[in-house]
C-alpha cells in the first residue's frame, strides 16, 4: 500500500512539472508574430483563428481606378495612334524612340568603277633635294577597274634638273664635286603601275555641297631620261651637261583625292622615283671613245678624227656654244673624268610634292 502511495505521489509531481515548464521549440522552427490589436478592433468570431493582416481599404463607390503611369522611354506592345512615329522601323529599328540609335552609312554618291580619270600635276617639284635639284611638270590617266583599284599611265619632264647650289660650293670653294652616283639628272620618265584607294569618306562644304576625299596608294615601272653637268656655271658662261642615257625606274608614292562634284578632283600626292646613277657613257661615247677623241684633241686634232663607235654622238663635241661661243670640244675631258673607271654607283630617290587637278568622266 505505501509502494502504491509512493509511486502515485511521483506521478502527480511529473505531471505537474510539464504543465508549468515552456514550450521548447526547435532552434530553426519559425516563430509566429502577431500583431497586438488595438481596444476597439472586434476579435476573430473564429475561435483559434490565425490573425489576418490589416485589411485594405475598400474603394468609394465613385472613385475609378486609374492605371500606373508608363515607364519613361517604354514603347507599347500594341501600336496605337499616338505612337503611330515610334512604330516605323529603320533596318529594324524604331526611328523615332529616343532610347534607340540608328546609324545608317550611304553609299558614295558617284561611284568610281569603270570610269577614266585624266590627271595634270601643274606642280611637280624635288622635295629631298642635297645634290640635284628638280622642278617640272606631270599628267596621268586612271582606268578605275574596280571601286578601289585601277590602272594607271604617268608621265613626266623636268623642265628644272639641275645640281644644287650646295654642289657648286662644293666645286667653287674646295674643288670637289659630287660624284655621279648622287648628282645624276633626270629629265623626263614614264612609267605605267596601278592605283587603290584603301580609305575614303565624305564631308559637306558649306553644308550644300557634298565632297568626297579618298587615300589613293600608287606603284609603277618605267624609263627616264638621265643627264649630267660637265662644266658649272661661271663668269666663263653657262652650265654645260652631258647626256647619259635612259635608266630604269620604279616608283612608289601615296597621297590624297578630294573629289568635288561628279567630275572634278583635287589631288595632293608624295612619289618617290627611284633609278640607278651608274654612268658610263656620255652623249653615247663610252670611255674607250673618249679616250680617244681626248687623245686626238691632245695632238692638236678635232675629235672627229678619232676612231669611235656607232653609237658615239661625236657632233655633240664639235663645233661652238651657239650661246657663250665656247668650243664644244673642252667638255671631252670632262666627260673622259665622269665615265673613267673605277664607275661609282648608286641608287637615287627623287622624292617629289605632285600636286595638280583631274577629270573623271
Amino acid at each position: 500500500m505505501r509502494t502504491m502511495i509512493l509511486f502515485a505521489a511521483l506521478l502527480w509531481s511529473t505531471v505537474a512539472v510539464a504543465y508549468e515548464a515552456p514550450l521548447m521549440m526547435p532552434s530553426d522552427a519559425p516563430i509566429a508574430q502577431t500583431t497586438p490589436k488595438d481596444d476597439d478592433e472586434e476579435e476573430d468570431p473564429t475561435p483559434g483563428a490565425t490573425p489576418s493582416a490589416t485589411p485594405a481599404p475598400a474603394a468609394k463607390p465613385d472613385e475609378k481606378k486609374e492605371p500606373a503611369p508608363a515607364a519613361m522611354g517604354a514603347v507599347s506592345a500594341t501600336p496605337t495612334a499616338s505612337n503611330a512615329d515610334a512604330q516605323k522601323l529603320v533596318s529594324g529599328a524604331p526611328l523615332y524612340n529616343p532610347n534607340v540609335a540608328v546609324h545608317i552609312v550611304e553609299e558614295k554618291t558617284h561611284a568610281d568603277a569603270y570610269r577614266h580619270e585624266i590627271i595634270l600635276f601643274p606642280v611637280q617639284l624635288q622635295i629631298n633635294g642635297k645634290f640635284t635639284l628638280h622642278y617640272g611638270v606631270g599628267a596621268a590617266y586612271v582606268f578605275h577597274l574596280q571601286e578601289n583599284f585601277g590602272f594607271q599611265i604617268s608621265g613626266y619632264y623636268n623642265a628644272y634638273a639641275e645640281e644644287s647650289a650646295f654642289n657648286g660650293e662644293l666645286i667653287e670653294k674646295v674643288r670637289s664635286e659630287a660624284q655621279a652616283a648622287t648628282s645624276l639628272l633626270n629629265t623626263w620618265g614614264a612609267m605605267a603601275g596601278v592605283e587603290v584607294t584603301p580609305f575614303y569618306g565624305k564631308f559637306a562644304i558649306f553644308s550644300e555641297t557634298l565632297a568626297h576625299f579618298s587615300v589613293v596608294l600608287n606603284g609603277s615601272l618605267g624609263v627616264g631620261g638621265t643627264r649630267h653637268q660637265l662644266k658649272p656655271s661661271n663668269t666663263a658662261g653657262p652650265a654645260t651637261y652631258g647626256d647619259t642615257g635612259l635608266r630604269f625606274l620604279g616608283g612608289l608614292g601615296g597621297g590624297f583625292r578630294l573629289q568635288i562634284g561628279k567630275h572634278f578632283a583635287v589631288r595632293l600626292e608624295f612619289r618617290d622615283v627611284v633609278y640607278t646613277a651608274r654612268a658610263d657613257s656620255v652623249n653615247g661615247c663610252n670611255s674607250s671613245d673618249l679616250r680617244a677623241m681626248n687623245a686626238k684633241l691632245d695632238m692638236g686634232m678635232k675629235p672627229s678624227s678619232a676612231n669611235v663607235s656607232s653609237s658615239c654622238n661625236v657632233s655633240t663635241f664639235e663645233g661652238k656654244n651657239p650661246q657663250t661661243g665656247v668650243d664644244r670640244s673642252l667638255d671631252v675631258p670632262l666627260a673622259n673624268n665622269l665615265v673613267k673607271p673605277p664607275i661609282s654607283s648608286d641608287v637615287l630617290n627623287n622624292l617629289g610634292l605632285y600636286l595638280g587637278f583631274s577629270f573623271i568622266f
